[in-house]
């Protein structure tokens, strides 16, 4: 029988746990930027064709796999045409949906050597560029390449990013992904909400896997300046938000001073590493931690 120690959280430290955000908004409202801010050694797979656009002079280490040369023909919704160009496909070299496999070998020999242990923090970027790269290889396994997914496909997707963020989330390291939002009305209840860009039953999943859920946004003057926030608690539009933080305003402003940053050769210590400077874990896990299993 094993016998497991029992604590209490009145004795609990909120640098004990690393920090793992869901950073969610629409394009533009200052999320990828963000994470420049952090403390500590960094790493980022980026997903999205703009990500280093948004990090390029700054002190990060990076991965790309980003669909170079994803197929541009049209595909029919008939299922005899459909049919046609699944054979097709069969024969062509379909890069767009190879590419989730050869991520997939990267990411699972990086956990296998450690790799993870030398950094601090880990960003995706974006998931919603992940998810469309998860379909792709999906449909590549399906041999259906290019198609229009069907139903079937959705389940096989929703599991393979559900694994993938269980198991980022448990390597003990700051964890920060980005994802898209978007206004829906529910059909039932016709109540307008701004919710996360995922599949089915990863809107609600998904998010209990992460301690902060922020929605971002960027707000602009008649002078053309613009201020980034964060919001911190839910609102009748965003019920998925929430932030571990106690002492904190319901809208945080973020804003980079790029000036600063430039000079300093780091954003570090600005913006959302100011408003969580005492809560990111910093220091490499010990060897043999859950980084080199």
């Amino acid at each position: 029988m094993t016998v497991h120690s029992i604590s209490n959280a009145k004795n609990a430290k909120s640098s004990s746990a690393a920090v793992r955000v869901m950073a969610m908004g629409k394009p533009g409202s200052g999320k990828t930027t963000q994470f420049l801010t952090l403390p500590g050694r960094k790493f980022a797979y980026l997903f999205d064709p703009n990500s280093l656009q948004s990090l390029q002079g700054f002190d990060l280490d990076y991965e790309e796999f980003l669909p170079e040369d994803i197929k541009l023909g049209l595909t029919s919704l008939k299922k005899e045409l459909a049919e046609k160009e699944r054979i097709k496909n069969k024969r062509d070299k379909h890069a767009g949906s190879e590419l989730y496999r050869d991520w997939e070998a990267d990411y699972e020999d990086k956990l296998a050597s450690g790799f993870f242990n030398q950094y601090d923090s880990i960003m995706f970027d974006s998931f919603t560029t992940l998810s469309d790269m998860v379909m792709d290889g999906i449909m590549s396994i399906n041999g259906r390449a290019g198609q229009w997914p069907n139903v079937d496909d959705y389940g096989p997707q929703m599991l393979a990013l559900t694994k993938i963020i269980r198991s980022l989330t448990s390597m003990g390291k700051n964890v920060y992904v980005t994802a898209h939002t978007k206004m829906v009305q529910d059909e039932v209840t016709k109540k307008i909400v701004n919710e996360p860009l995922m599949t089915g039953q990863l809107k609600s999943k998904l998010p209990l896997l992460f301690s902060e859920l922020l929605v971002f946004s960027a707000a602009g003057d008649t002078k053309g300046n613009v201020n980034f926030l964060v919001q911190t608690r839910p609102d009748r539009y965003n019920e998925t938000c929430r932030a571990s933080l106690r002492k904190c305003n319901m809208f945080e402003d973020v804003t980079i001073d790029w000036d600063e940053a430039e000079k300093k050769g780091s954003a570090e210590g600005q913006g959302l590493g100011l408003l969580y400077k005492d809560n990111f874990k910093i220091g490499k896990e010990e060897e043999g931690g859950k980084n080199s299993e």
